[in-house]
């Protein structure tokens, strides 16, 4: 069953809009536009735009020395920025105690695979060398990514495992030939996830594991948090994806939200569960940090 503010939010959704190229700059504009303004959004300590080696991202650091983790946002590698998650960045670091470095990686349909894996597998390098002059410890380094966000998160796990110590998936995409369920699909839909997949990875190049991870060679990879949301089109993929990880020995955490949409993750204003999967993954990382 639907929870009421996944209800209420899918009323206001209303029907999706179909996806294409020739939309997508105007789509992208109304994304930016329904961010809350600067002065509604939390103070923290410090926020500074950084150049990781020709990849731009922005630092948030709650504390001088907090551990950081990498920060990959979602919006079908080709929808969402650093100005759409800036908002929810501020809260998580704020709420988690973690600092974030936030990667605005090249976007599709202008910048297919690889290009996006590149620049998280590039940013997740330099954070390694420049977490002391910024006064972040990265000495464990967690990467958390939403949605496509996720994705290149297990893909850059698949790719290098050594890059990140723990990946945190937010109802993940993982399987390029997954079927979509016909039902629970409001908050992104089967026509939607096609596209954004073929401007991803065209072709065969979906099949590749680092592309699909749920695909991949998965054992050796660094441990996992998996949160998917009971009313989501990704739920299966991301579910089958943790028990896969379970299966080949690497430790897994596997949390579904019950009553919960595509999209609640990053809403901490609109969704109670938001708040709490928060509170969740912060005390995931700290008991591991």
């Amino acid at each position: 069953m639907l929870h009421p503010e996944a209800r209420a939010y899918l009323a206001a959704m209303g029907e999706p809009e179909v996806v294409t190229a020739e939309a997508i700059t105007a789509a992208r504009a109304q994304m930016r536009e329904a961010v809350p303004p600067p002065d509604e959004r939390v103070a923290v300590e410090h926020v500074s735009d950084v150049d990781a080696h020709g990849v731009p991202c922005r630092l948030y650091r709650p504390r001088p020395g907090a551990p950081v983790a990498l920060y990959v946002h979602g919006g079908g590698w080709a929808l969402h920025d650093l100005e759409t998650h800036d908002a929810f960045c501020r809260y998580l670091a704020d709420a988690s105690g973690f600092a974030l470095l936030a990667v605005d990686y090249r976007r599709t349909p202008e910048h297919p695979y690889p290009a996006p894996l590149d620049d998280v597998e590039t940013a997740a390098g330099w954070l390694r060398g420049a977490a002391s002059a910024m006064d972040v410890d990265a000495t464990r380094l967690p990467a958390i990514g939403d949605s496509a966000g996720g994705n290149l998160v297990a893909g850059l796990a698949v790719r290098a495992p050594r890059a990140i110590d723990l990946q945190v998936l937010l109802y993940p995409a993982t399987d390029r030939r997954a079927v979509l369920p016909a039902e629970d699909n409001a908050a992104l839909d089967a026509r939607a996830m096609e596209w954004f997949w073929e401007a991803y990875a065209p072709g065969e190049v979906g099949d590749l594991p680092e592309v699909s991870p749920l695909r991949a060679e998965l054992a050796g990879l660094p441990p996992a948090v998996v949160v998917t949301a009971e009313h989501d089109s990704l739920r299966d993929q991301g579910e089958a994806y943790a028990a896969a990880l379970a299966e080949a020995g690497v430790a897994v955490v596997a949390h579904r939200v019950l009553g919960q949409v595509h999209g609640f993750w990053r809403q901490p204003d609109l969704f109670g569960a938001s708040r709490s999967t928060v509170a969740t993954v912060a005390a995931l990382l700290h008991h591991r940090y």
